[in-house]
């Protein structure tokens, strides 16, 4: 198993108003992470883009003992953790200047083909990724399912400033719009202990999408993106406070 380690300084214009890192500026440097050790092992950007592929998140779920704040210094360990015939997963662990752990997280990938954007077979490509490695999320990481009760509560058109290097709308930019449209129906409070993100389709600049929110007795919260006009659902969220 092959870890990297990088440490990462909170900027001001990362924080929330309490000043702890908003989710998705702290799912940004995941994201960076993984990019940088993808690179160094291999099978990063720049080779995948020589097969005219890209990599694209499919499942995401990360659990939080505490948040860093503004201008601290913490360390985000992350190492790919295995593969199937579509999907590679990587697990990232966050600790602060005492190595105390922040926060955990597992995540699960997809190779798609630039052409006609379909997952590629992992088995048929020469990419050296490990067959197995250690897990830090309990359980398997399910795929996140839409629950019955959601109500809409606004649409979005989408802009080009949430588009990403592969052309299509960043994952942490699915998790911010969910998270401010909970803030503002369910005024939430307390800070996040844990997100769930499962992601079902691409979108793209100028698409028009149906955020719809729902909440449990329990104090779960769940974000469902669709398609406007149509059922076609792109993103599932779940978060707990």
């Amino acid at each position: 198993m092959k870890v990297r380690e990088d440490k990462f300084t909170v900027k001001t214009c990362e924080c929330q108003v309490n000043g702890n890192i908003k989710i998705a500026s702290l799912m940004q440097y995941l994201q960076e992470a993984a990019a940088l050790h993808a690179e160094q092992l291999g099978f990063g950007f720049g080779r995948l883009n020589e097969m005219n592929s890209y990599w694209v998140l499919s499942n995401f779920r990360i659990e939080i003992v505490r948040l860093p704040k503004w201008n601290d210094e913490f360390a985000v360990k992350t190492w790919p953790s295995g593969h199937t015939r579509l999907i590679a997963t990587r697990e990232f662990v966050g600790k602060d200047q005492y190595d105390c752990e922040l926060f955990r997280a597992g995540s699960q990938w997809m190779i798609l083909d630039k052409k006609n954007n379909r997952p590629k077979n992992l088995f048929h490509l020469d990419l050296s990724l490990p067959k197995t490695g250690p897990k830090v999320i309990s359980g398997k990481l399910k795929r996140l399912e839409p629950k019955d009760g959601y109500n809409e509560v606004e649409r979005l058109r989408v802009p080009y400033s949430s588009i990403d290097l592969n052309g299509h709308v960043n994952n942490t930019e699915y998790v911010r719009w969910g998270i401010d449209a909970l803030r503002r129906a369910f005024k939430l409070r307390g800070d996040v202990r844990f997100v769930h993100a499962t992601y079902l389709s691409e979108v793209f600049e100028g698409d028009e999408l149906n955020l719809l929110l729902s909440c449990s007795k329990s104090g779960h919260f769940y974000v469902l993106v669709r398609r406007t006009g149509g059922q076609s659902n792109v993103h599932v969220m779940e978060i707990s406070c």
